[in-house]
């Protein structure tokens, strides 16, 4: 069983951590962790939020760090004694990897000694695991990559990534929601969009989600427009 390191980050926020490693197995037990803190809150609880190998609880003055502390502590027990599943939704995203819309293609494939279509038949090949929504609302973190498509992100940041930039760096994936600055290699882009405030939930994606990732062509991609 993993035991938490349960740590404070402020007085109205705790984190419990169960790996500093990036795997899905750790995953499980974060999301799980989210879910079971979610079906039966303690008072003065505001929300958690998830990330690769922690959780961190936010919550209000109703109730004490100390107690906050306790009940995670006790939870975390229940959570790693349970079988686990994913529970999130499977998802095919639709994505132009035409070198008009991924604008770094061309270097990955350079770089990587890989034609354009070896690279597209790789990122399509698998699913990918949701581990995260973080960096801006919306934006996915999703792993892993195969080993042949891992790349270092941009040695100068690029300081306009379009919405729905689909991006690869290091062993991870991910699509940029808004158009921001970023320095991931943009290897393509979906006419899907990640993050709408008028929507409940605002973000398409969720952490747990298994996404893979489908070509089409860029006709195809101006016809959702």
């Amino acid at each position: 069983m993993i035991i938490p390191r349960i740590y404070n980050i402020h007085d109205q926020a705790i984190t419990i951590e169960f790996s500093q490693e990036i795997s899905e197995g750790t995953n499980l037990l974060v999301i799980a962790m989210q879910h079971a803190i979610e079906s039966n809150p303690i008072k003065g609880f505001v929300e958690a939020v998830p990330a690769y190998g922690s959780l961190t609880v936010y919550f209000n003055e109703h109730v004490s760090a100390a107690t906050v502390r306790t009940w995670l502590s006790d939870l975390s027990v229940q959570v790693s004694n349970t079988s686990l599943a994913t529970e999130g939704k499977q998802i095919s995203i639709p994505v132009c990897y035409d070198p008009s819309l991924g604008v770094d293609l061309p270097w990955v494939a350079e770089h990587l000694n890989l034609s354009m279509e070896a690279i597209i038949a790789l990122h399509t090949s698998i699913e990918y695991r949701v581990y995260m929504i973080g960096f801006i609302p919306g934006f996915p973190y999703m792993g892993t990559l195969p080993t042949a498509l891992e790349v270092p992100r941009k040695q100068t940041p690029s300081m306009k990534i379009p919405a729905g930039s689909v991006a690869i760096a290091g062993k991870q994936t991910g699509i940029y929601p808004a158009e921001v600055p970023g320095g991931w290699q943009v290897i393509g882009r979906t006419p899907l969009r990640m993050f709408d405030p008028s929507t409940t939930p605002c973000s398409f994606l969720n952490a747990g989600d298994i996404v893979q990732f489908k070509p089409i062509t860029l006709e195809a991609f101006n016809q959702y427009q």
